[in-house]
């Protein structure tokens, strides 16, 4: 019971910490206003005119605007062009194994499902943000990206218990002969983008690269970027969410735990 307790507790612990995490991101999102490109723009100029040369502009920044892409991606299962995608193919399987009966003595034959990843790759490229007042470089790299899920699918497998060659839209993989005792049930495709020509929410640093002011991951660490086809409303109201439920969850298990720690210790 005391060593169930103190896993509730550092369960409890990280609950906190990741309620602590959104708290700082909601913070971030209602605390840093909306900037237009052409504001940054200026105000990039304005610094390079000040200190003689570009290269020391750098801002946090919140921008709204929609997604272009010169030289987009087409995603590998539903072929959609996008700035980012994400796709994965897991395998759905049945297999019988042996488990102690106790109380009776013997061994029992019982039947389990699983799954396990056979494919999943991810593809991203930098994008334009373009507002009213014109467009700036995203370099997407390490953002935290909403995305749109776009293919979830599941395949029976065929007579042949998932050896072959698996299709679907663009995609094909050669699958070999599962593990003695699995028979495959057939296959999960899942695959998500970020699509073109949408009205997308950004939150991250502003660097006057050489050339062109691009967003990227901001220099200091904890700081938020953010990628999002939400509005900023229904961002922050969906941080708040996620923030009560970590709050719940911290103090369900923290009670739980200081409870059975407290039980085993009066045994």
């Amino acid at each position: 019971m005391v060593i169930a307790g103190v896993v509730l507790l550092l369960l409890c612990a990280g609950l906190l910490l990741a309620r602590r995490s959104q708290q700082r991101k909601l913070r971030e999102i209602a605390g840093t206003e909306t900037s237009t490109v052409q504001g940054l723009l200026d105000a990039a100029k304005y610094v390079a005119e000040r200190l003689g040369e570009a290269g020391s502009f750098s801002q946090m920044a919140e921008l709204k605007g929609t997604i272009r892409c010169d030289s987009p991606l087409t995603s590998e299962i539903a072929g959609q062009s996008c700035a980012y995608y994400q796709m994965r193919v897991t395998r759905e399987y049945e297999e019988e194994y042996w488990e102690n009966d106790d109380r009776h003595g013997t061994r029992v034959r019982r039947t389990r499902r699983g799954s396990e990843q056979v494919a999943g790759n991810s593809q991203m490229v930098p994008f334009w943000l373009e507002d009213a007042t014109g467009r700036i470089l995203v370099n997407p790299e390490h953002a935290e990206i909403d995305t749109v899920k776009v293919v979830d699918r599941f395949e029976p497998a065929h007579d042949s218990g998932g050896h072959g060659v698996l299709r679907l839209g663009g995609f094909h993989l050669e699958v070999g002969i599962p593990l003695s005792g699995r028979r495959t049930l057939g296959y999960h495709f899942e695959e998500r983008v970020l699509p073109l020509d949408r009205r997308v929410y950004i939150l991250g640093e502003v660097h006057d690269a050489p050339g062109q002011l691009v967003v990227e991951r901001p220099k200091e660490r904890g700081r938020s970027f953010i990628i999002s086809l939400k509005s900023e409303e229904d961002l922050i109201r969906s941080t708040e969410a996620t923030a009560r439920r970590l709050l719940i969850g911290a103090v369900a298990s923290g009670a739980a735990g200081i409870g059975l720690i407290i039980a085993g210790l009066v045994r």
